[in-house]
């Protein structure tokens, strides 16, 4: 059986290989385009996806500018293409482009006039098909493509460069990048490929390469170490978090920052403190959308919000709670969807959104509610309009949106829940943390929710051991329902005040306790809670701000958490016949700083509590922090008439003292507040009167700010068209200088005052400038010509706008010539004059030797024509006289002819008849040649036709020849009138004999004005002729190539000395046995104008 193998595109080495960099780019990033590919090494196995803004109609020329700055290869993606090392792929202009299993898929944009993001697409393909090998680079471009799908890169370990908005030409892009927080790096273009090859090569993202991999210290965990440091820094506790999940965001780490050793990346983090910022990030990721995961949010309003709305008493208020919030998303999501369900059922009731997260970086984000125009992928346009104002580029949340959201930091692992929660969700976040912490979190969450509350986790997350307190709402999108009025958790766990176990600090240096020691910690801490539990009377531990910090004991039946804003305040949690003796009994216990013990009674209905409050004040010993320790121990029977009568007496007592203090503070602050209102009053008639105006103005600036809007827009347009214009007037400027200096003539610009202003370098031998001359008046240089005035010449111009020609002279005799002509604006103004001197020495002396050699020539060619008169004339008389002498011979019947020289008196006869007949031609052709002198006139060529068929009538009948004719488009030529009709009648009866044995002459005669040339065409389909082989020889004289039809082999000789004798030109076309078409050129009109 023969052994499969695999393609080597397909090999695991292969794949392992490729490292995939997405670049997205728009306006002004042709040129952070160049610069980066121009810096990219060769064989560094990345594969680069250009991502551009293009009209669909445009036709992308980038292959072929980008190969000029890379000796990588470049294509344009076609469907399903292969991903292959150290190549650049380019996107068609009417497409997306996607990436999955390492192949590029090609996808039709959406409909036209719609926001199409090509970069947020793709990454989000790339981030999910290469996980941490895939590299976003944004560069210059207009808008916010690929805010969002940078956010899937970051999700899955990938790197993201953004380019430094000074260096962009467009700083939208990169900008909007910067602004999510999510940029490892912002370079300029140029240094951007040697940090990405340096990550690729770190064994976070090259996993394969044993040889280069992670070293660790075998002997030294240096997480735990990382985690306590960390929380040192950032006051987070990341110790709970799934460590396979920690390992990889600090690997990530790593490998931005090309540190192969996890020692070394401590060190690097004791010493950079923005590091501790940057892991953090890495670590809570911070990634989110609106209606993430739609098909969920979709159930989720059909099944549950539906129903709240629905339930919920007109005036009520609807509590939900976001754990985890993000930069706030999901919060406005919720928002909208509430908002909409009381819109659609026409409820009035009050939704409060409690939106919380470890991140405060998120936090300060999600509350100011602004969002980039990407949102427009994610976000009904409905609800965009509704519940989004936008401004530029962004996308503000409008106030009623932004008013049922309240934003807090709050970590899940440490800080107390919230109350009376009708909905909480708590998505894509119990993934990340061990299941200890994911079972508290549950229980916090299950604390906060009332009786048949919902609770709406991530799709890949379980409630584990609470599965029996909930009901299953939909099991796909992890929507439940509680079912379970008790608590699952006990309310001290709520209030943990025990820090960061297992730390100590000496000498400034932290001491890390082993992880051995941590869990006996804990087990010796537990063990301490339940005898606490059980021996101890409900006690609390307040701070200063009589926030409670810490409990111990059955503490529920004397605190309650507010239904409403959730608070650990003391005074608010008490119940309210406790309020003013607790409030007394702080206030003693810190005035005094002694133990004060405080009977009091609590009545229920008929029945009543008998409590004695003990309160001392306590001072931690390290951190030298006071606090207060209040402890509710109830009355023995013994003790309770007693305590009954003393709770009374010292109960009436603090009544007493403490409704004289609030008469006190009331009778002070209503004389307080009687200024302040009287104050207040001046304030506002004159805030009231500043408020209108105000207002009057504010229109007056919205108006304002709308036109500059406008205008702005409109400037930005035009601003681009003149970019582009000044571009393309630089190239025609290069283009021109180019051409004036590779020219070789010298030239001159002067403007309207006759001062320098424009010269080439060949001008200067002629007249004395320098480029220090310019603005100068052209009167103030000297020049080298002979009897020739610049500056008459220059103000005849610029006077009467002629153009002026003439040959001048230098002082040496070199002979030039002038061209003088005005500088013509684009809107025909006159503002200067140009210079133009061609050197024609040269020519003139070549032109001087060429007169002569024509003068030579045309009396050679006279003396020629008449010595062929001559010697034809006295060839005649010789010729006359041997025919006759042969005409004798014949009339005496041939008495001198015998046998012997029969043959010889024949050859004489024909000899003497060629001889004849060739005399003939010559004298015929001289003759013609002789009256090539004639004046051109305006021909009618129908009138001309009709007198040469006149002359031919009876060959033309003879043979039936069809002969079709059109002179509508060209009717009438300049040309002497006889020569047309010799030219006529030699290609018609051409035509006529040479047609094919046995055929009628069909001939076409027509005639078409082009450009420069009269034309008529004579055309058959007769026997044509080899080009090939007699094309050389066609217009000589004697020259025939149908010997079996009589003929002197001279007519088109004569047609070709005619033709050109007037500056015309005779083509032809011609095929064996297809016929053969005639071109006579004639120059028309406006070359005869004046000379005819």
């Amino acid at each position: 059986m023969q052994k499969e193998t695999k393609k080597p595109e397909e090999t695991e080495t292969s794949v392992m290989e490729i490292y995939v960099v997405a670049i997205a780019a728009s306006a002004g990033g042709l040129d952070a385009i160049n610069d980066f590919f121009e810096n990219v090494p060769l064989d560094t196995n990345l594969s680069f996806v250009l991502i551009q803004h293009l009209s669909p109609d445009y036709k992308s020329m980038m292959p072929e500018l980008l190969t000029k700055h890379t000796k990588l290869n470049v294509s344009k993606v076609i469907n399903e293409t292969v991903v292959k090392p150290n190549c650049v792929y380019t996107i068609p202009a009417d497409k997306n482009i996607t990436i999955s299993g390492g192949k590029l898929f090609l996808q039709d944009r959406g409909k036209p006039k719609t926001l199409n993001l090509p970069a947020n697409i793709f990454l989000k393909s790339l981030a999910s098909d290469q996980k941490e090998r895939s590299v976003a680079v944004i560069l210059s471009g207009t808008g916010s493509d690929g805010t969002l799908g940078i956010e899937s890169i970051k999700e899955q370990g990938g790197m993201v460069i953004a380019q430094d908005p000074q260096t962009a030409a467009f700083d939208s892009m990169p900008k909007s990048i910067i602004a999510t927080g999510l940029t490892d790096f912002i370079l300029p273009p140029s240094e951007m490929p040697n940090t990405i090859v340096n990550y690729v090569k770190h064994p976070y993202v090259k996993k394969t390469d044993s040889a280069n991999s992670i070293t660790e210290d075998p002997l030294r965990d240096v997480v735990p170490e990382i985690l306590s440091y960390m929380y040192q820094r950032t006051n987070m506790d990341f110790r709970n978090y799934k460590k396979a999940t920690l390992i990889r965001r600090i690997d990530r780490r790593m490998g931005i920052k090309n540190i192969l050793n996890r020692s070394q990346y401590f060190k690097f983090l004791q010493t950079n403190p923005n590091e501790s910022t940057h892991l953090a990030n890495d670590i809570l990721i911070g990634v989110t959308g609106f209606f993430r995961d739609k098909d969920a949010f979709d159930v989720l309003d059909k099944k549950v919000l539906f129903d709240l709305v629905q339930k919920k008493e007109t005036g009520k208020e609807l509590r939900v709670w976001v754990a985890g919030c993000s930069t706030g998303q999901e919060v406005y999501s919720l928002g909208m969807l509430l908002k909409e369900q009381c819109r659609k059922q026409q409820k009035d009731i009050t939704i409060k959104i409690f939106a919380t997260d470890i991140d405060q970086r998120a936090i300060n984000k999600a509350s100011k509610g602004i969002f980039s125009e990407a949102i427009e992928e994610e976000v009904p346009k409905e609800l965009l309009t509704r519940y989004f104002k936008k401004i530029e580029d962004k996308y503000h949340t409008k106030k009623e949106l932004r008013e049922i959201a309240i934003f807090a930091k709050h970590d899940l692992t440490r800080d107390p829940p919230f109350n009376n929660i009708d909905l909480a969700t708590c998505r894509n976040l119990l993934i990340y943390v061990e299941p200890e912490l994911q079972e508290k979190i549950i229980a916090f969450i299950h604390f906060s929710l009332i009786e048949k509350g919902y609770l709406f986790l991530g799709t890949s997350e379980s409630l584990n051991s609470f599965s029996k307190v909930f009901i299953e709402i939909h099991k796909k999108h992890k929507i439940f329902q509680n079912q379970s009025v008790n608590r699952i958790v006990d309310i001290n766990r709520l209030f943990p005040w025990d820090g960061m176990k297992g730390e100590n600090t000496k000498d400034g240096k932290t001491e890390h306790t082993p992880p051995r020691v941590i869990a006996q910690s804990k087990i010796i801490g537990n063990f301490k809670d339940a005898l606490l539990d059980d021996l101890v009377p409900p006690t609390v531990i307040i701070n200063s701000n009589q926030e409670v910090v810490h409990v111990a004991g059955e503490i529920d039946k004397y605190l309650k958490l507010p239904k409403k804003q959730l608070t650990l305040n003391i005074l608010k949690m008490v119940d309210e016949q406790l309020y003013v003796t607790l409030s007394n009994i702080i206030s003693k216990v810190r005035s005094n700083k002694s133990k004060i013990i405080s009977p009091v009674v609590l009545f229920e209905g008929e029945n009543s509590l008998f409590l004695n409050i003990i309160a001392k004040p306590y001072t931690e010993v390290i951190s030298r922090v006071n606090y207060l320790i209040i402890s509710f121990v109830e009355a023995k029977q013994s003790e309770k008439t007693q305590s009954s009568a003393v709770a009374k007496t010292t109960l009436s007592k603090e009544k007493d003292h403490h409704i004289k203090r609030l008469e006190d503070d009331l009778r002070e602050t209503k004389e307080y507040l009687q200024s302040a209102v009287e104050e207040l009053e001046t304030s506002n008639e004159e805030l009231q009167a500043t408020n209108e105006e105000l207002m009057a103005a504010n229109e007056e600036l919205q108006s304002s700010n709308e036109e500059l809007q406008s205008v702005n827009e409109e400037l930005y347009t035009v601003n681009n068209e003149y970019q582009d214009k000044l571009t393309e007037m630089t190239g025609l400027n290069d283009d021109l200088n180019n051409f004036i200096q590779g020219s070789k003539i010298a030239t001159l610009f002067l403007d309207s005052s006759l001062s320098v202003k424009r010269f080439t370098d060949t001008i200067t031998p002629l007249i004395k400038i320098s480029d220090n001359d310019l603005g100068r008046y052209i009167g103030d240089f000297t020049h080298v010509f002979q009897s020739f005035d610049l500056i008459d010449v220059a103000q005849s111009v610029l006077d009467n706008f002629d153009k002026i020609e003439k040959e001048v002279a230098t002082k040496d005799g070199k002979i030039y010539r002038m061209q003088a002509l005005p500088y013509v604006t684009s809107k025909k103004e006159v503002r200067g004059a140009v210079f133009n001197f061609v050197d024609i020495d040269e020519l003139k002396k070549i032109e001087s030797v060429l007169k002569k050699q024509t003068e030579e020539l045309e009396i050679n060619n006279k003396e020629l024509e008449q010595f062929a008169y001559l010697a034809a004339h006295d060839l005649k008389a010789p010729i006359t006289n041997l025919q006759a002498l042969t005409g004798i011979i014949d009339t005496n019947g041939g008495g001198f002819v015998n046998k012997d020289n029969t043959i010889a008196y024949s050859k004489l006869k024909e000899v003497i008849f060629r001889m004849d007949n060739t005399i003939g031609i010559l004298n015929e052709v001289i003759t013609i040649k002789k009256n090539l002198n004639l004046t051109p006139e305006v021909v009618k060529l129908e009138h001309a036709y009709k007198e040469v068929m006149s002359s031919i009538d009876d060959q033309a009948t003879s043979t039936k020849a069809k002969i079709n004719v059109d002179f509508k488009e060209c009717p009438e030529v300049i040309f002497p009138s006889v020569h047309l009709h010799s030219i006529l009648q030699n290609l018609i009866t051409n035509a006529i004999k040479y047609r094919k044995p046995g055929t009628i002459p069909s001939i076409d005669i027509y005639s078409k004005r082009t450009a420069g040339y009269d034309k008529v065409f004579v055309s058959d389909k007769g026997r044509g002729i080899d080009l090939e082989a007699y094309s050389t020889k066609l217009f000589g004289l004697f020259q025939r190539f149908h010997l079996d039809t009589a003929g002197k082999g001279i007519g088109l000789h004569i047609t070709k000395s005619i033709v050109e004798r007037y500056k015309g030109r005779i083509d032809v076309q011609s095929e064996e046995g297809q016929g053969t078409t005639f071109t006579i050129s004639l120059k028309n009109k406006r070359y005869w104008k004046n000379k005819v």
